[in-house]
């Protein structure tokens, strides 16, 4: 039996040392390819991000997360020409509603699905033609790419989130931020994209913009100390010229429709009052940055960073593009702290110097520095260390834990954080022992099993998630969905109570009333009172009802009930009864 399980090591062994220098060869291929305008060299990560992209239940006419199929129903409303917090309202800035009005005119809900894919797509080139301005490896790229949106695709991905937006236009920017930097002056088709798409991102969701801002405030200092001054006026210029681009039309189009101070007050204002969030926490937003392992990997990238510094034939100002990181994920940390919540897709936030700095790991790991380079072992044997603790650090939270999607209360999440550290620690420390001891050098070996590994889930997760996720919730969901689609048109009306809007993306119809944002705003005004008077001038079709909610507010159970909650149930009693005793949840008009 032992010789027969050798004898199968042996072979998967060759065959990994096979592939090991196949992928090698591929690379040196990829290396002498590596041009801009070569089709080839945009070929792996776009497949990348048509694999990552496959998970949106979006494509499959599905609805995604609650936020997301939310954001979608508002850019269905828009694009058939509703008004933007009169006619609909959440909390949230324009743009979000903007995109997914425009994917909505492109193709329906598969057109938003087409325009995130479009622009994720053309964020990984983005990325990759950013790691390859600093001398990183295709095969080091394309490793670290696939490792973190394997870690974003099973961990925080919805689709069609802020957050989601966010990380594409910021790989995006990334790249010509990068150019910027590298240049020896200032050029405005390089400024030109940095600051369109901070305009974007500033009217999607301000605390959104981290990365930008850590750019533009490190890009402006470094080019005041060369006492560039012109350069340095012209970035500031370029980047209040993309809010402006942005931001003008649409202040445009409110004061059009007169709903200017609604704008600022459901986009910005509600956020400075007691309407939202459980206030300013500076922990909430580092643990955030935690959960990641982003500062696990922060050493070595220093480190590659002090190296290239005293590199004798270096060009490249690797000080400065640390500068940027560092300023970035301080203002990410900031930027998550603002509502105090943990909400796990906050975390996106950081993903745009996650995605740089892994790779720029996974080169020292394996070279002890950059393409091309004598590198350094110290550097290369830190790499690898950290490889195994980063590893080791997210699958702890995994294992010893359930992950949730939820908030959890900061004692508990730091407690998870400690305890996942510690095991990876020790895990390492055991792993590197065993290493010592056997005198293995053939680190290749786990190195091609992991990517084979992330190649094969890459494949499988993102389309079997796709094929099962964002369906009705149960048989009794479906049946309604269907009753309703069979018995309304496109522009007939429905409601549904509680916090479920992807009923309006299984139906595609659309809201009786404009306050769709969710219970956890509290608005210096009645909701349930304008929600009712909104119902009773509308008269949609259908409302599906919350049962458990309206038999506990009615019988009198429910301490948190109001006047107006009571009222809002009174009216659905008197015009509304059940389809049949097999929908009770389904009612329709009288």
């Amino acid at each position: 039996m032992m010789t027969q399980l050798m004898q199968r090591w042996q072979q998967v062994s060759q065959y990994l040392a096979d592939w090991s220098d196949s992928l090698l060869a591929a690379e040196n291929t990829l290396q002498q390819k590596d041009k801009v305008y070569n089709w080839q060299a945009w070929l792996l990560p776009t497949l990348l991000g048509l694999l990552f992209a496959l998970q949106n239940p979006l494509l499959y006419g599905m609805a995604p997360a609650y936020d997301a199929s939310l954001f979608a129903t508002m850019g269905k409303m828009w694009a058939d020409g509703a008004v933007l917090y009169r006619d609909m309202i959440d909390i949230k800035g324009p743009v979000i509603f903007l995109l997914d009005a425009i994917g909505y005119a492109i193709g329906g809900f598969q057109g938003i699905w087409l325009l995130e894919t479009v622009l994720l797509i053309w964020g990984l080139n983005a990325l990759y033609r950013t790691l390859a301005l600093w001398g990183i490896a295709p095969l080091s790229r394309l490793a670290g790419m696939l490792a973190w949106l394997f870690l974003y695709a099973y961990r925080y991905y919805y689709g069609n989130m802020t957050e989601d937006y966010t990380f594409s236009l910021g790989l995006i920017a990334q790249y010509h931020f990068v150019r910027m930097l590298l240049a020896e002056r200032f050029r405005w088709q390089d400024a030109v994209i940095p600051a369109v798409t901070f305009g974007l991102i500033a009217m999607l969701r301000m605390n959104n913009a981290a990365m930008w801002c850590g750019y533009y405030l490190a890009l402006f200092v470094y080019w005041a100390w060369q006492r560039r001054w012109q350069d340095a006026l012209k970035l500031t210029i370029s980047g209040v010229a993309g809010l402006l681009v942005i931001t003008l039309p649409l202040l445009a189009y409110f004061v059009w429709h007169g709903v200017l101070s609604d704008f600022w007050f459901y986009s910005f204002g509600i956020f400075f009052g007691s309407s939202y969030g459980s206030g300013h926490s500076l922990m909430v937003g580092f643990l955030g940055l935690a959960r990641t392992g982003l500062l696990l990997l922060l050493p070595v990238f220093i480190a590659v960073v002090w190296q290239q510094q005293r590199s004798a034939d270096n060009s490249r100002p690797w000080g400065i593009l640390l500068a940027t990181q560092l300023t970035g994920i301080v203002m990410g940390i900031v930027a998550n702290s603002v509502s105090g919540h943990t909400y796990e897709h906050y975390e996106i936030l950081f993903f745009t110097f996650a995605m740089l700095v892994l790779p720029v790991v996974i080169q020292a790991a394996r070279s002890g520095g950059l393409t091309g380079q004598i590198g350094c072992r110290h550097i290369q044997q830190a790499g690898v260390l950290t490889l195994l603790l980063v590893i080791g650090y997210l699958l702890a939270q995994h294992i010893i834990f359930t992950w949730s999607r939820f908030e959890s209360p900061l004692p508990k999440l730091t407690y998870e954080l400690l305890v996942s550290l510690t095991a990876s620690v020790i895990t390492t420390a055991v792993l590197v022992g065993i290493w010592f001891v056997t005198r293995s050098r053939r680190l290749y070996l786990p190195a091609m099993s992991l990517l084979v590994l992330l190649t094969v889930l890459m494949v499988v997760l993102p389309l079997a998630r796709g094929l099962t996720k964002g369906r009705p919730f149960d048989e009794v969901s479906g049946q309604m969905v269907e009753y309703i689609k069979a018995n309304t048109g496109y522009d007939d009306l429905i409601w549904v109570d509680g916090v479920i809007p992807q009923y309006y993306v299984w139906t595609e119809r659309r809201p009786a009333s404009s306050y769709l944002f969710f219970d956890n705003v509290t608005p210096p005004y009645d909701v349930r009172t304008r929600m009712m008077d909104d119902l009773k001038r509308n008269k949609p079709k259908f409302i599906i009802v919350k049962l458990t909610r309206m038999e506990k507010v009615m019988s009198g159970k429910d301490r948190d009930s109001t006047p107006s909650f009571t009222a809002y149930y009174n009216y659905i009693q008197e015009a509304y009864q059940p389809v049949s005793a097999e929908l009770p949840r389904l009612y329709q008009l009288k």
